[in-house]
This record gives C-alpha cells, sequence and structure tokens, in this order.
C-alpha cells in the first residue's frame, strides 16, 4: 500500500477526531432565559430535555463547568415565585437528573443532592416543589452515592416515610398528597436496597406496617366502615402499608444483622389478618343492611384488587420475589435458619395466601372449573362466597 494516501488517512482520521472533540468541548450552555416565558412552558420539558444531552456528552472539567452553570440557573429558576409553576417544577427535576457521569450506574451530580435535600427541608417550600426535590433525590439513590450524602439520605427517607400528617412543612398537606411523598421516600429506600445500620431501616418499616394495621383495625370496629371518609382513610392505610411490606423484600439480607425475625414475621401476619378482617367486615355489613351502593360487582372488585395488593405485597416482602418463584438468595426468608420458629408460620402465611389466590382466580374449591381460552375473566364468585374466604384466611393466621 503507498505510504502517502496511509498518512493522508491518518491525518483526515486526527482532524475529524479534533474537531469533534472541539464541538462537544465548545458546546454553549443553554439559553435559560427561555424558561422563564409562561408562552413556553409547554415546551420546557423539550428544553430540559436537549439541556441533559448536551451535558452528557461532556467530560472533565468543561463537564463540570457546565454543571455548575446549569445548576445556578436551574436553582434560579426554582427559587422564583414570578415564574410559572409547571416550569419551577421542570427545574427542579432537571436538577435532579445532572449527572456527574453517565452510564449504569450513573453518578449524580453532588451539588445538586446538597442543593436537592436543602429544599426538601425548607418548611416555607411549595409542597410541589418539595415532591419534585424529593424525586430528585430518589434518582441520586439510583445510582452511585457520595458515601458523605447516603446516611442524610437514609434520613431524609425514614423521617419521610415516618410522618404521618408532613410535619416539617409551614402548610398541612392533604393525606391523599402526603401518601406520595412517603409511597415516594420508600421507593429511595428500596433503591438502597440496605436493612441499615442495626437493621434500623427495616425495624422502621414495621414500625410504619404496625401502626397502619392498628389505625385498620379501630376502622374496623366503627360502625360507620361504609362510609366515603372511612373508606378513603382504609384504601391510604393498605396503600401505604403494602408498599413498606414490598419494600422490605427490596432490601438485600444477606449480611444483615439485628434484624427480629418474630416482629418481622408478626407484622405480615398481623397486616394480612387485619385487611382481611375490615375487607370482611365491609362484605358483611353491605350484605346485612342490604345496601345498593355501591354496586356489588364495583364493591367486589374493590375488595378483591385491595386485598391482592397487600397479599402480593408481603409474598415479595418474605421472598423477595413474586410466589410462583423460589424465594431470592438475599431475601428475609433466605435469610432464616430452618430450625428457627419463624419459618414455619411464613410457611404457613404463604400457603393461605396461595389459597386465597387460587379462590381469586378460580373461585370456591367446590365450584371451580377449566378456564376457556380467548373468554374473557370474570370473578368466579359472589360477594358472600368472597365474604367468607377473606373470614376463613383470617381466622387461619395466627
Amino acid at each position: 500500500m503507498p505510504l502517502r494516501p496511509y498518512y493522508l488517512r491518518i491525518l483526515g482520521f486526527t482532524a475529524v477526531f479534533f474537531f469533534w472533540e472541539f464541538c462537544v468541548q465548545a458546546q454553549p450552555a443553554a439559553d435559560f432565559s427561555a424558561w422563564k416565558d409562561p408562552k413556553n412552558a409547554e415546551a420546557v420539558h423539550e428544553m430540559s430535555r436537549r439541556m441533559l444531552s448536551r451535558t452528557r456528552d461532556l467530560t472533565g472539567t468543561a463537564r463540570e463547568e457546565m454543571l455548575a452553570q446549569n445548576l445556578s440557573a436551574l436553582a434560579e429558576i426554582a427559587a422564583d415565585p414570578s415564574i410559572v409553576p409547571s416550569t419551577r417544577f421542570n427545574a427542579i427535576l432537571a436538577i435532579g437528573r445532572l449527572e456527574a457521569s453517565s452510564g449504569n450506574p450513573h453518578a449524580g451530580y453532588p451539588h445538586a443532592l446538597t442543593y436537592l435535600i436543602d429544599v426538601y427541608q425548607q418548611a416555607d417550600c411549595p409542597p410541589y416543589l418539595r415532591y419534585g426535590a424529593l424525586l430528585g433525590i430518589v434518582q441520586h439513590a439510583l445510582g452511585e452515592i457520595d458515601p458523605s450524602q447516603r446516611g442524610k439520605m437514609i434520613d431524609l427517607f425514614l423521617e419521610t416515610v415516618a410522618s404521618e400528617f408532613g410535619e416539617g412543612h409551614a402548610d398541612p398537606i392533604e393525606p391523599d398528597i402526603w401518601n406520595w411523598f412517603r409511597q415516594t421516600a420508600l421507593d429511595g429506600l428500596a433503591a438502597l436496597k440496605t436493612t441499615g445500620t442495626e437493621g434500623n431501616i427495616a425495624a422502621e418499616l414495621l414500625l410504619v406496617i404496625n401502626r397502619k394495621s392498628q389505625e385498620l383495625g379501630e376502622l374496623c370496629n366503627r360502625q360507620d366502615v361504609l362510609t366515603r371518609d372511612v373508606w378513603k382513610q382504609m384504601l391510604l392505610a393498605i396503600e401505604l402499608a403494602s408498599k413498606a411490606a414490598k419494600t422490605l423484600g427490596d432490601l438485600d439480607y444477606s449480611s444483615a444483622t439485628d434484624i427480629n425475625t418474630e416482629i418481622m414475621t408478626d407484622s405480615f401476619m398481623r397486616l394480612i389478618k387485619v385487611v382481611c378482617g375490615i375487607k370482611y367486615k365491609i362484605a358483611a355489613d353491605f350484605l346485612e343492611q342490604e345496601k345498593t351502593s355501591p354496586e356489588p360487582a364495583i364493591l367486589l372488585e374493590q375488595i378483591v384488587v385491595n386485598v391482592k395488593m397487600c397479599t402480593q405485597s408481603i409474598v415479595w416482602g418474605v421472598r423477595s420475589g413474586f410466589l410462583t418463584s423460589r424465594p431470592g438468595e438475599n431475601s428475609f426468608y433466605a435469610s432464616l435458619q430452618r430450625e428457627e420458629p419463624a419459618i414455619q408460620r411464613l410457611d404457613a402465611l404463604i400457603t393461605e395466601i396461595i389459597e386465597l389466590s387460587a379462590f381469586f382466580d378460580e373461585g370456591a374449591r367446590t365450584s371451580r372449573t377449566i378456564a376457556v381460552p380467548g373468554m374473557p375473566k370474570e370473578f368466579k364468585f359472589d360477594l358472600l362466597e368472597l365474604r367468607n374466604a377473606l373470614k376463613k384466611c383470617s381466622e387461619a393466621l395466627y
């Protein structure tokens, strides 16, 4: 091969490489003035996407400088009360997605995390901005974390999950909105995987489950259990307790210490027992009082959905997997010694859940039929049979 074309080709590749490097390193900063125009509110999401994409192509000092510029500009937008709320929300979401390095896992921008934690802890910050900050903190939890920030994140998540009414905020937050905060904080704890120092994360989640179980038990004793307000309170309690149980299954027990297996087993048992109990009462009161609202079919579906959410979450909490799969190698169940009493109780719990799940799918054992492919699936039981199945499950647990 002649030497001249060979060297010209090398020079050509080198020139293209350095030209590409120059273009990447010389990219201009985003124009944040357009973000502040109310007319552009609907386009801010796309502006944010382009800004983040531009940053990901940079490396070294150039990346650090642009991250600092973007954080400063976005923080200014988020803090400006004269700017459209949706734009302020998108600005704080963009801060949560700033990355010090790309890849899998990514590494969030540490200064952005510091800012987000500060915003979340401001009592006079609007709830929607606090929630945006919380989403950003969870985003950081999904990637590589600065070890100095890990403890702060855990404390923040635990305080949010444990707080009943959004303490620390200047204005009251509606229970259903605060429930979003608590469930999002649970996502953050699930991302971190750890059971905590001396099992403190697992212990706090069990406290939440037990408080919600107690709340459901108290609601079950009320005479007006079929009212809209009681139903809403009950649903929020079941949702949070179920998510906490599922989060326990997302943690790694392979090297966990100080996990009280009896308390954990008791908590799972108590939650299913009380959920089945209150749903049994709702079905019984509906039938005995000959109610007509809501429609029996609607009530039937609501009860099944709520109970399934609870049982499936507890199965995940015990096994770190679905009912049809083997327990995960880092699961709570796998961490137990075969001679521990908790093993027998958990096996009994799973057996009852399997039986209840089979009832939901196939109806009462005496009337089960083979499913016909292509036919729409319907519940193969009525409200009376459901009531009896819930009572049986609740009474079987100890």
